[in-house]
């Protein structure tokens, strides 16, 4: 069940997203997780409109069809509404990505379920009332339709599903009327509904532009421009979040050794280029890190949850260590830096976050001060 809502979340949708157009892959899950929110929020109104809809039509037919069409269909939307809403107000608005995709996936096949209904019954309503009031029926649902289109603006495939489902039996049904004035509505209804349908989209649209670019600020406020690494406040921020959710963390902090020695000697492009090719070292071999950060100058940190007692995390941070020392090409020349690194381990110093940094921070000068090590700055290319 995992896989096939995760299958739900992949660039290519299969026909029962309930995306409507293409959404970038880094706010699809915020997306649907705002769209189930917003679902979850109209609900109790929505199925109140429909219920009244279906009850209204009842007493508008009442007389005219035989006791089990005038009964069922209000039975069956009547009773669907209350069950949705009854679930809704038991569950809350789902918290998971997966459980959001869930509920647009079963919102499209409700919709399209009671649009179907109302539009089959409301033909049945035309075929069989008598003439001078026939068309009450078709309009009664074909607004109520209207309505509910524009309350499941965040779910737009079940939103133009459900109204298509309804509106296009009716349509079809006036259409072939003998009447000019009732072909008439019937074109009405299908402009209304096509147009009804392109808000809907656009509304949509909208909303996935608004998602992608805040995705794209955040991700701007939280990036150290030059590394491309997280910078302090969204190392910070996880670490916070981490700990309060009181998961076992290691924090450790690493410095570069002989980094101010290189920038002096060959200058800031090549102080750049060092901090750039470290930052990709250490994001190569902290695979399991939660994050892999660049606090500020030659100064770097990487945060990994330790979910049982392997040494895997302090395996990654001397694999760090040891390509980090490897030569690095820059103007013909090979260019080298050490790395001093700092750990502390929350099982065994505490959950306060700045304590942590702190402990780190003290262990990094004592691994400096055991170094002692002097570089050689550069060697030159044969």
């Amino acid at each position: 069940m995992t896989g096939y809502f995760g299958a739900l979340r992949q660039r290519h949708s299969p026909p029962l997203s309930p995306f409507t157009c293409p959404v970038p892959e880094t706010v699809r899950d915020d997306l649907a997780l705002l769209q189930a929110e917003r679902l979850h929020a109209f609900l109790p109104l929505l199925c109140l409109m429909i219920a009244a809809t279906a009850i209204a039509m009842a007493i508008v037919v009442m007389g005219d069809l035989p006791w089990w069409q005038q009964l069922a269909p209000p039975l069956i939307i009547v009773g669907s509404c209350l069950a949705v809403l009854l679930r809704s107000q038991m569950r809350g608005a789902p918290d998971t990505a997966e459980g959001a995709f869930r509920q647009l996936h079963n919102a499209m096949f409700v919709t399209a379920g009671l649009g179907l209904v109302a539009g089959l019954w409301s033909v049945n309503a035309f075929t069989e009332t008598e003439k001078y009031y026939c068309m009450v029926a078709p309009v009664f649902i074909g607004i109520g339709a209207l309505v509910t289109a524009t309350c499941l603006l965040s779910v737009p495939r079940a939103a133009i599903g459900g109204m298509m489902l309804t509106v296009t039996p009716i349509a079809f049904k006036m259409a072939i009327y003998d009447n000019l004035g009732v072909r008439v509505m019937a074109v009405m209804m299908v402009i209304i509904t096509i147009m009804q349908s392109g808000v809907v989209l656009s509304k949509f649209r909208e909303t996935v532009a608004m998602l992608t670019l805040q995705h794209k600020l955040n991700q701007v406020a939280e990036t150290d421009f030059l590394t491309g690494l997280d910078n302090r406040m969204a190392f910070l921020g996880k670490l916070n979040a981490r700990l309060e959710a009181q998961e076992t963390v290691l924090v450790a902090l690493a410095d570069l050794d002989g980094f101010k020695a290189i920038n002096d000697t060959h200058g800031h492009l090549a102080g750049d280029a060092i901090l750039v090719e470290v930052a990709q070292r250490m994001r190569r071999m902290a695979v399991s890190a939660d994050s892999v950060a660049r606090l500020g100058g030659d100064e770097f940190a990487c945060l990994f949850v330790q979910r049982d007692n392997s040494d895997q995390a302090r395996c990654e941070l001397d694999a760090v260590r040891n390509l980090v020392g490897l030569p690095i090409a820059f103007g013909g020349q090979l260019l080298r830096v050490g790395t001093s690194i700092g750990v502390a381990d929350s099982r065994d110093e505490g959950t306060d976050g700045m304590a942590l940094l702190a402990r780190a921070d003290q262990r990094l000068y004592e691994d400096k001060a055991r170094n002692n090590a002097k570089p050689r700055l550069t060697e030159t290319f044969a």
